[in-house]
């Protein structure tokens, strides 16, 4: 065992040392070098290599033999299936590497204990790694990849990994590793089942090492495909082995390993098989009093097993330990079998493994001594965020039956919010009471007090939760309880700002105070990583870029969540809130029903009623459906959404939008005008602009005009405030008339009412990308076009003609069609061979996924997700950027511009299509680029407007909101002479089109000048 320095209980880091060894290749094995020249040309092109066979494909030795003598370091690190938590796995890939990298050893136990998310502490653990040239193995990773969190583990690793550095995975599976980039994929390298087989000379000398020099080795080749148990342990004796490998292997090792050993030997392999690696002292700890003794005459017999170089430890081959474990539960009394384990956790418990005792005693059903020494791992456990085996020990041990020590009960409660089940947390508050919470000498007094009231605020017992909060001193915790209260009574606390540093569960719990309040600046990824922010914070981050607009930052976060455990919000709202936005009607309806069930774990009242809120939402804006919405929102009344402030305001809210899409207005105001007070006194403005919207379009069908227009003012002035266009756009969406009158009243064609209906206008739909292709087009400029991150060289410049057309067109197309765009409507002979000849030339470069398919007479894209062009990543761009306000929205739209100025639309090629699309790209970049003008100007940078301005104009001198622009600019730097020279160069531009200057410019002018 190793006690370094780390993270597990405490700051300890407990690791058996025996997963760290390195197999050292054995004399007896057949040299294969075929094969390490096969791996070692991986390692030496790729930086991750996957090595994937089934059991006895000879894959450690294989790897083992390649990496033997290599002029570069090696770690090894050996799964057996208990490190499958992402926290765990963690801990074990830095103790592999520190011996190697001493930099590197507390760089993942620092992060964890910092709050950094397993991912990116796993990233930055491979970042560390720099310059050592290291090569990294880990073995048996079918053992873990049932975890999802651990899989996420081992692909931030190898997507951060140094060039100098590889990561050698080997397993009986694939490993579903997730790289997150183009790239990614070209950077790793693979060896299979057939490349693992032995060849015939091979086998051959695999033969003549068991004494069988006399077999017909093609023949034994052909019945076992090569397969290196097969060979190797007689398989080819048994017909169709290479069908049923499994079966022949225990076969083989049962009558001609296990059964040749003395009734001793067998007893002592099956009796110390639950250990991973058997030294004498350990097996001694078994009960094997004759291990000395028994291991020495096992070193003389052939096993599939490797001795230590001193001959003290033996550790089985995974199949043969496999093979021992079955024969153990065959074989064996019951009794004795529990007494082995008994056993074996016991020596776990004294050598410092408390979490591989403590699921050790779980499996036996000693739950009082899994409790003994879970509570002391559980710290340790919970401080590395390893939340869902904490919940897993907390269940199986009935810990709220318990009564608990005050750092338990925290435990418990700290689990409780992570995992936003509050009904963990109250079921220990119902059955204890308050009297175990910790006293204020305790350093976990506040949160505790902090996260009891958190439970009882969520089901509903909102005067306990006040009386919990009551008792807390004056301080940052008091301070977010007391906002946590207002969201249920109505009041407006003042809000403390986010933590510049690592506050703990409070500042967690603020994130999702801080969203409905509408404080959504600084809830985006923080500064400084923080476990309760960045970790579990994510579905509010999620929530936070949502609302701000950053659609594309918001999916790319959701989708690598999707399928993982997350605390419920992420699945019951986020992901409904995201597809509705996207108009992906069945994804919304299906997240909506996965949130239902994962509600209903959760044992939050307030989330129930939340849940009716959405649904209703989702009724009225996807389906247009009132009485669906009716339903869920009289359900959610009863349910309790009158008891919460911020719950009444959302049922007011949907049930105000009910009654305007059925024309009972009056009805409507009043459910507006009661939801848009409320929010103003509690300061809850999150969906302030929305109520606003909705209640300007019923004041204007009542007739009451000057209210309206405030009502719209309101509105448009909250959505700059907090930054949420993006939710007044979809509000107006529904109440679009609103935008319309209030951009008709405008005195200019530059006010802000303009831009908003010229985004509702907008022909092209919000689209979000949420991962990298693997086929990069870039259009603008000089083709270029990648896959997987390289760059690909294409024979015909009508082949990226063709791409680029079935990437705009984002359709089935037909052949008449491409016929008419490309070759000048030619359907002749000669078009169509052309045609033929385009797309074989892409045959020859992509991927058989990613090639243009052809149907009869139809064209199309045959995996549309996985190609991209960034004609379309620039229009998208600025398609989100009207969502967008303020310096984000600065952002977009620069990187989108920087994007367009590389040059023209596929620059170097003629043709009537291709210079229709140039210009039709020409005119959305050149209204990009006003648009940025504008938001520089708002932004009192005025040298970048005027740059902006001037590029356009220098294009398209027609454009009259740049005219504007630029002479409002000169009178804003006090030029006051250039006013009337822009002016003059203005009516010339006009003159020169045949148009007069318009009224709205003079009085423009006029105006400035006075």
């Amino acid at each position: 065992m190793d006690d370094a320095h780390g993270s597990g209980a405490g700051n300890r880091r407990t690791v058996i040392r025996r997963k760290l060894a390195a197999p050292d290749p054995e004399a007896d094995t057949v040299r294969r070098d075929r094969l390490t020249q096969r791996i070692r040309s991986l390692v030496e092109h790729h930086r991750v290599v996957t090595v994937c066979a089934s059991a006895g494909g000879g894959k450690t030795t294989a790897v083992a033999q390649a990496l033997h003598g290599l002029d570069r370091p090696v770690a090894w690190l050996s799964l057996d299936g208990t490190e499958r938590a992402p926290g765990r796995l963690l801990v074990y890939l830095e103790a592999a590497v520190e011996p190697h990298v001493p930099a590197a050893g507390q760089v993942a136990s620092d992060a964890l204990r910092d709050g950094i998310e397993f991912g990116e502490a796993a990233g930055l653990l491979a970042e560390s790694l720099q310059g050592s040239g290291l090569v990294l193995v880990c073995d048996n990773v079918e053992r873990i990849t049932v975890d999802e969190g651990s899989v996420d583990v081992l692909s931030a690793l190898a997507r951060y990994l140094p060039a100098d550095v590889n990561l050698v995975l080997i397993s009986r599976t694939g490993v579903p590793l997730e790289f997150g980039s183009i790239g990614g994929r070209s950077r790793m390298g693979e060896l299979g089942e057939e490349d693992l087989a032995f060849d015939p000379d091979e086998a051959a000398a695999a033969l003549r090492l068991t004494g069988h020099d006399d077999v017909d080795v093609q023949q034994v080749v052909d019945l076992t495909g090569g397969w290196v148990a097969g060979v190797l342990f007689e398989g080819w004796r048994t017909a169709e082995v290479a069908d049923h490998r499994a079966d022949a292997l225990r076969d083989y090792l049962s009558a001609n390993i296990f059964r040749t050993l003395s009734p001793t030997e067998r007893t002592f392999l099956l009796h110390t098989s639950p250990l991973a690696e058997i030294s004498v002292a350990d097996a001694q700890a078994l009960g094997r009093m004759d291990a000395a003794r028994t291991m020495a005459r096992l070193r003389s017999k052939r096993l599939p097993a490797r001795w230590s170089t001193d001959g003290t430890r033996l550790t089985p081959h995974p199949q043969f330990r496999e093979f021992l474990v079955d024969e153990l539960a065959r074989t064996e009394d019951p009794d004795r079998i529990r007494r082995l384990h008994r056993l074996h956790a016991e020596l776990l418990v004294r050598q410092g493994a408390l979490e591989e005792a403590v699921d050790a005693l779980l499996r036996l059903g000693d739950t009082e001594g899994a409790w003994q020494q879970a509570a002391v791992a559980l710290p340790g456990l919970v401080a590395r965020m390893d939340f869902a085996s904490a919940a897993r020990w907390l269940d199986a041990l009935d810990v709220s039956a318990r009564k608990p020590t005050p750092e338990v009960g925290t435990v418990v409660l700290r689990v409780s919010f992570a995992l936003e089940q509050c009904g963990r947390g109250n079921a220990l508050l119902d059955r204890h009471g308050y009297d175990w919470l910790p006293g204020p000498d305790s350093p976990y007094f506040e949160e505790a007090l902090l996260l009891a009231a958190w439970c009882q605020w969520h089901s509903g017992r909102l005067g306990e939760a006040r009386a919990l909060t009551e008792r807390l001193p004056a301080g940052r915790a008091r301070e977010v309880a007391e906002n946590m209260l207002a969201l249920a009574d109505g009041g407006s606390p003042p809000f403390p700002a986010y933590a510049p540093a690592p506050s703990g569960t409070g500042d967690g719990l603020l994130m999702r105070i801080g969203y409905f309040r509408g404080r959504l600046q600084g809830m985006d990824r923080p500064v400084r990583c923080e476990p309760w922010r960045s970790v579990l914070g994510a579905p509010w981050i999620i929530a936070g870029l949502r609302a701000t607009g950053r659609l594309n930052e918001a999916m790319a976060m959701y989708e690598v969540r999707r399928e993982s455990w997350q605390p419920p919000w992420l699945h019951a709202f986020d992901a409904v809130d995201l597809m509705i936005d996207l108009g992906r009607h069945d994804e919304a309806w299906a997240a909506l029903e996965r949130g239902r069930r994962l509600i209903a774990d959760t044992g939050s009242r307030l989330y129930h009623v939340f849940g009716l809120l959405n649904e209703a939402k989702l009724c009225l804006r996807l389906d247009h459906d009132t009485e669906a919405a009716d339903r869920a929102l009289a359900d959610a009344l009863a349910s309790g959404a009158a008891d919460y402030a911020f719950s009444r305001e959302l049922y007011q809210l949907w049930r105000g939008l009910s009654l305007l899409l059925r024309d009972r207005n009056a009805e409507a105001r009043t459910e507006l005008e009661a939801c848009v007070a409320s929010m103003q006194v509690g300061d809850r403005r999150l969906e302030l602009a929305t109520a606003a919207a909705y209640l300007a379009e019923a004041y204007w069908r009542l007739g009451e005009e000057e209210a309206s227009d405030a009502a719209a003012e309101l509105a448009l002035a909250e959505s700059a405030a907090q930054g949420s266009q993006h939710l007044l756009l979809t509000a107006l969406t529904d109440v679009p008339a609103v935008a319309v009158r209030e951009a008709d009243a405008s005195p200019t064609r530059m006010s802000r009412w303009h831009e908003i209906t010229a985004a509702l206008s907008g022909q092209d739909a919000l689209r979000v990308v949420p991962r990298a292709p693997r086929l990069l087009l870039e259009e603008f400029g000089e083709p270029v076009l990648t896959v997987d991150g390289n760059q690909v060289q294409v024979r015909l410049s009508k082949s990226v003609e063709l791409l680029s057309y079935l990437i705009g067109a984002r359709r089935e197309v037909s052949r008449q069609e491409l016929l008419d765009a490309l070759f000048d409507s030619r359907n002749d002979a000669a078009g169509r061979s052309y045609l033929r000849q385009a797309l074989h030339r892409l045959r020859e470069v992509l991927p058989e996924a990613l090639v243009p398919r052809q149907d009869g007479d139809r064209f199309s894209l045959a995996s549309p997700d996985l190609v991209r062009g960034t004609t379309q990543t620039v229009l998208d761009a600025l398609v989100e950027a009207d969502h967008q306000d303020g310096e984000v929205r600065m952002r977009t739209l620069r990187d989108a511009l920087a994007r367009a100025d590389r040059g023209p639309y596929l620059a170097p090629l003629p043709g009537l299509w291709v210079e229709q699309r140039r210009a039709e790209i020409g005119e959305r970049v050149t209204g990009g680029r006003i648009e940025a003008a504008k938001l520089a100007f708002r932004l009192s940078r005025y040298r970048e407007a005027r740059r902006l301005v001037d590029q356009v104009l220098t294009t398209s001198p027609y454009r009259e909101q740049a005219w504007q622009l630029a002479i409002s600019l000169a009178h804003a730097s006090g030029d006051d002479d250039s006013v009337l020279t822009l002016y003059q160069r203005y009516r010339v531009a006009m003159r020169e089109f045949g148009v007069a200057p318009s009224a709205e410019m003079r009085r423009l002018v006029t105006q400035l000048r006075r």
